[in-house]
């Protein structure tokens, strides 16, 4: 871990000779790590779907043969061995966690700073925002991808894992998450958070799309 977050620093104090602001260092740097896990990610993204749809699947099994014991539990064993595999795929995220941790220490660590053309309202990056504005924004960057499944076009699903409960909780972790760490972080949240979102919807424009590829 601390191998990596040497690296991490190293090509964060890069960024920063180049840019001259420490806010844009990290912007640059947070997406240089996510576009490397990239292929990671998205392989969770395609198990996790794979998930749903034999999720549904053995919901369909078990109301058509609601009435015949013996074939529903054929087909269910059928689609057991599958459901496992694509499990092994959504524990993907765990390769992810050292790099994302590691970019997190580099972060925290940091030494007084200056401030950034990003967050002209903040003296310091390695100061809280009093102000509450950092951590309302990364509260709605955690909402946009739940609340963009309410939105036809990109479900990708018949079934939307949505209520009142999931969002208080996302509002609650997301807050508290930023409300007393230094704006470095929330500036790292908040830009992780904007790339998961906007690769979230590209996934979903493309499965859409290959659906009804697959339909035509």
């Amino acid at each position: 871990m601390n191998f990596i977050s040497g690296m991490l620093q190293d090509l964060l104090n890069i960024l920063f000779s180049f840019t001259g602001d420490l806010g844009v260092a990290i912007v640059v740097i947070t997406l240089m790590v996510k576009l490397i896990l990239m292929p990671l990610s998205l392989k969770q993204k395609f198990a996790m779907r794979k998930q749903q749809d034999l999720a549904e699947k053995m919901n369909d099994i078990k109301e058509k043969y609601k009435n015949n014991a013996k074939e529903m539990e054929k087909h269910l064993q059928k689609h057991s061995m599958e459901t496992m595999k694509s499990m092994m795929g959504c524990s993907t995220i765990l390769l992810q966690m050292p790099i994302v941790c590691a970019l997190y220490q580099t972060f925290l660590n940091m030494p007084n700073t200056s401030p950034s053309v990003l967050i002209p309202w903040i003296s310091s990056l390695n100061v809280s925002d009093n102000l509450f504005i950092i951590p309302c924004i990364y509260t709605l960057t955690m909402l946009a991808p739940n609340l963009i499944s309410m939105v036809p076009y990109f479900r990708t699903s018949s079934q939307v894992m949505f209520n009142k409960q999931m969002i208080m909780s996302t509002v609650i972790m997301g807050f508290l998450l930023t409300a007393r760490t230094p704006v470095a972080i929330g500036l790292y949240f908040i830009t992780s958070s904007l790339y998961t979102l906007v690769e979230d919807i590209c996934f979903r424009i493309y499965v859409k799309n290959k659906n009804n590829l697959s339909v035509n």
